[in-house]
């Protein structure tokens, strides 16, 4: 009976081996790709409430403060914008038009690290008469 077929006791091991290699592989590059679907449906999530932001602050027809910062109601995303005249009105040109530049910045947790999302834009704003 030295003809048998099937396989030893070394050759199943070797096979548990090799399955188990392949599962834990497979398991890390899943781990990976949830991780980026999370991240990549966060940015979005973010782009769109930067956009919403980005329409408020265009629907403003004075000029906007120097700075001001606020959140997002029920969201945990926060925001700040900082305004720089770039031309600044000179004393006795009489203008009421203010051109300035924005630089919105929105930041959320994402696991243990803080993240930020940059948008840098103009406004352009009229003065009301007094």
């Amino acid at each position: 009976m030295n003809g048998q077929a099937g396989y030893t006791i070394l050759e199943a091991l070797c096979a548990f081996a090799i399955l188990s290699f392949v599962l834990v592989a497979l398991y890390e590059a899943g781990g990976i790709a949830l991780r980026s679907l999370d991240s990549a449906t966060a940015m979005d999530r973010v782009s769109l409430l930067a956009q919403s932001k980005l329409d408020e602050l265009a629907s403003v027809r004075d000029p906007l403060p120097k700075n001001a910062e606020g959140s997002f109601p029920g969201e945990r995303v926060r925001w700040r914008y900082e305004t720089e005249e770039i031309a600044p009105a000179t004393a006795g040109s009489g203008s009421p038009s203010h051109l300035q530049s924005v630089r919105l910045v929105l930041s959320w947790q994402q696991g243990l690290a803080t993240r930020s999302l940059a948008i840098e834009t103009r406004h352009f704003g009229m003065e009301r008469p007094q």
